[in-house]
């Protein structure tokens, strides 16, 4: 399935948090070369990753990512979302990874990709 479902309701209250930590790809759109990254939580409306390469708060960015087997049952799918940067945020010390806070304005589902 290669719908993009949006979510455009108007947002009243904070959407509830997830607190997982699972590995998660991201890039700016047309980018060919994905940046690796770590989720530290997540909700309906956004995402908070540790990121190895930083960027400005309102670009574009996609992220990819597998749903745990959890959510996603045995055959869980690759999920494509697209959004924008909100917020960067500086680690507390120099060997922590930076983090991205980005929104989630539109996702889709792709078959699993087996990571190389």
């Amino acid at each position: 399935m290669s719908r993009w479902v949006s979510d455009t309701k108007e947002k009243t209250e904070r959407a509830t948090r997830f607190v997982i930590s699972m590995p998660l790809r991201y890039r700016m759109p047309g980018e060919t070369v994905w940046h690796q990254g770590k989720i530290e939580n997540i909700s309906r409306t956004g995402v908070l990753f540790s990121a190895e390469e930083l960027m400005g708060v309102a670009s574009p960015v996609e992220m990819s990512f597998q749903l745990p087997v959890e959510i996603g049952g045995p055959g869980a799918a690759q999920v494509l979302c697209v959004g924008n940067v909100v917020r960067t945020v500086l680690p507390p010390t120099s060997d922590q990874p930076p983090a991205l806070a980005a929104s989630i304005r539109s996702y889709k589902f792709n078959p699993k990709i087996e990571e190389p």
